[in-house]
């Protein structure tokens, strides 16, 4: 038997992608801000702020939003998750006293709107991979079955936890919530039940391979929602928010000015790189890693470019349009 320590202990890169995608990994994500709101309109300002209608939310749903700029920029992609009398709020990394304070600039005197921040209360332990459902079902019982970003109470051996259906990385992808002083039983837990510890390098290479934006990288006040892939984060029919005027606009027209794709270079390449199509600008590369199926990319390319009929380069490195990224 392998002792506990040593599973606490990431796996090389090599050994996560495999597990990752026959099996399930674990990530430690407690750097994401974690927000509780509270009050008889607490979904009616986030319905009035951002992309998504949330004001139906019912106890155990939940959905992504975007909180955009006037003119229609990301400022957040924010995942809240609906209780009877509350909703939690999952953040960007390191971003929920940022966007605690920004929300409370337009809580107005009519509002019953009240913010905690229990990003430093409360601990995030994601599992991901293609085996992960039934990983989450020997653990929690019929939890394999939320739908994405719904959730429910639970426990794991006798610890009170929240269980999050979130975006799919290497298959399909849960988070564990808990109280922070119970974070290390229910880490061992998870090691116990067969999930495999991995490095945050190790995630974000998974990230890149699946196409799933991140705050900071993909996800800032350079691009709005629609560019970065999150159209299903968007309703077209619910009425105003911020920057609603210019996200319906771009849509109307159809025609985007630049959309975030994956890519795969020839050889390693960084974050951060001008994409080029001859002596022409063409885009960004806003993350890269390196990894067992060779390195990976994704960034944002210009529409002209995105037939993929223009040959790419990045520091002078080829580089190769996948698909959009989802």
């Amino acid at each position: 038997m392998t002792p506990l320590n040593d599973k606490m202990k990431p796996v090389p890169i090599e050994a996560a992608y495999q597990i990752a995608h026959s099996g399930a990994i674990l990530v430690d994500r407690s750097d994401a801000g974690f927000l509780q709101f509270s009050g008889a309109t607490r979904l009616d300002l986030i319905n009035r702020m951002s992309t998504q209608k949330v004001d139906d939310l019912k106890s155990g749903e939940g959905a992504a939003t975007v909180l955009t700029t006037d003119i229609g920029r990301i400022i957040d992609r924010l995942i809240l998750y609906a209780g009877q009398d509350i909703v939690f709020c999952l953040t960007g990394k390191d971003n929920g006293d940022n966007i605690a304070r920004y929300l409370m600039r337009f809580v107005f005197f009519m509002d019953d709107f009240q913010i905690e921040d229990l990003s430093q209360q409360r601990a995030i332990l994601a599992v991901y991979g293609s085996d992960v459902r039934n990983v989450i079902g020997g653990l929690v019982e019929n939890a394999e079955g939320i739908k994405l970003h719904h959730w429910q109470n639970a426990d794991i051996n006798g610890i009170p936890v929240s269980i999050h259906r979130t975006d799919p990385i290497a298959g399909e992808g849960y988070l564990i919530v808990c109280q922070s002083e119970n974070k290390p039983e229910v880490h061992s837990q998870l090691l116990s039940s067969g999930v495999v510890q991995v490095s945050p390098d190790a995630f974000d290479y998974l990230r890149i391979e699946s196409g799933q934006p991140t705050f900071g990288r993909e996800l800032t006040m350079d691009y709005i929602p629609l560019e970065a892939g999150l159209r299903s984060d968007i309703s077209f029919n619910k009425g105003c928010y911020t920057g609603q005027e210019i996200i319906a606009r771009m849509d109307s027209r159809g025609q985007l000015a630049k959309s975030l794709v994956r890519l795969l270079p020839d050889s390693s390449i960084q974050s951060g790189a001008e994409l080029k199509a001859g002596e022409k600008n063409a885009g960004i590369i806003t993350s890269a890693a390196q990894g067992p199926a060779g390195p990976l990319a994704m960034g944002y390319v210009k529409r002209a470019y995105l037939d993929g009929n223009s040959p790419l380069t990045a520091g002078g490195t080829p580089v190769k349009l996948v698909e959009m990224a989802d």
